[in-house]
């Protein structure tokens, strides 16, 4: 009986890694087993005395569901094997593991492709078409994630089956991280000292010295001081803000990278609460036209009691204006004037704006608009 593979192809794009992982449920199913063979008991043997008892009866068997021994009429997909637990391993780590598969049923199955649920990886056919009792192969190389978790992954191989067209495998594994970091969330306030954060511990959990060799935070609103040769089983740091980035950056994450071999990526996530909040940030004008003016007030409020005093406003495209503010308590309510401008051309229909606000403290709000002509 011949046998085809059906192997993965991976694209590497640099500083991007195309991976296998992504959270789904994950179902196993039993190979088929064999049918258990009937038995007789054997009559006794003829002479004198009393009759022999009646033969036992035989005991019921179940035909096995998977593979029915009546015809099947067109292409049919038997998958052999559904799933595969990788069980515990390393972040960062690569594993690979098969799915098999068999055409039992008596027209050509033709495989057109497999489909990844996340579109995280790109298979790579070497061979679509399988004639009736033919079996094929899946190959699949699995990147573990960087942080510790739950990871499952499903795949479908797209055919012709008319009753089973998207045959699904899974994949599922537990990644485990060797190191930990305390604490991984931190809400800051941009009012406090260092907007309030404090020390960060990071520690070993197998007694293993490691080495912490990198530190990032988005937009570069933390620096953070260490040495990299140093090594221990536990580092307790304090990385420093950059007030007037993180205030234009309030939510994102740092990352540590260490040289544990089951050390993965730490990460401690941020949020720090906005100077000012604008209950529309972006207006949307639509069906408008050239040279039409629209009015829309906008609200800001200031959650640190800081000034709302207005020092100046810029329209980049000059389509926006201030024309009425009023404040009371902690808000500034605004009204805008918006201009929609000449068309350029006459299949123009989408228009765009940016006002920028600032206020005497030096603090800055922005907003938005984007609007469409009518046709």
């Amino acid at each position: 009986m011949k046998r085809g593979r059906v192997g993965f192809f991976f694209v590497f794009i640099p500083g991007i890694a195309l991976i296998l992982g992504c959270n789904e449920s994950i179902a196993g199913q039993a190979d088929a087993g064999k049918t258990p063979i009937k038995q007789q008991t054997p009559a006794a043997a003829p002479g004198p005395g009393p009759s022999p008892a009646a033969p036992a009866k035989p005991a019921e068997t179940t035909e096995p569901k998977k593979e029915e021994k009546k015809s099947i009429d067109g292409p049919k997909i038997l998958v052999t094997k559904e799933f595969h637990d990788f069980g515990e391993i390393g972040p960062g780590t690569y594993h690979s593991c098969t799915f098999t598969f068999k055409n039992i049923g008596n027209k050509t199955l033709k495989i057109d492709h497999i489909q990844s649920t996340c579109g995280c990886s790109v298979p790579q056919l070497d061979k679509k078409d399988y004639e009736p009792g033919e079996s094929g192969t899946v190959d699949v190389r699995f990147h573990a994630p960087t942080t510790s978790e739950e990871t499952k992954k499903q795949l479908y191989i797209i055919s012709n089956d008319p009753s089973n067209p998207r045959a699904q495998l899974e994949v599922r594994a537990v990644v485990q991280v060797k190191v930990q970091t305390e604490p991984t969330e931190v809400s800051l306030m941009l009012n406090k000292p260092n907007a309030g954060l404090g020390p960060i511990k990071i520690k070993s959990t197998d007694g293993k010295p490691f080495r912490i060799t990198k530190f990032t935070s988005q937009a570069d609103a933390f620096t953070c001081v260490f040495d990299p040769n140093a090594a221990a089983t536990e580092f307790t740091l304090t990385p420093q803000v950059n007030l007037d980035t993180l205030s234009k950056n309030p939510t994102g994450v740092m990352t540590f990278e260490v040289d544990h071999p089951q050390g993965g990526i730490q990460m401690v996530r941020y949020n720090a609460l906005p100077r000012y909040e604008i209950n529309r940030p972006r207006i949307i004008l639509q069906n408008v036209k050239p040279g039409q003016k629209e009015q829309k007030e906008v609200v800001i409020t200031s959650h640190y009691g800081e000034s709302l005093k207005i020092s100046s406003s810029t329209s980049r495209a000059g389509l926006m204006k201030i024309v009425k503010q009023e404040v009371k308590d902690n808000t500034l309510t605004l009204t805008i004037e918006i201009t929609a401008p000449e068309k350029e051309a006459a299949n123009r229909r989408y228009f765009s704006d940016e006002l920028m606000i600032r206020f005497d403290n030096s603090a800055e709000a922005e907003v938005r608009i984007s609007g469409w002509f009518a046709n």
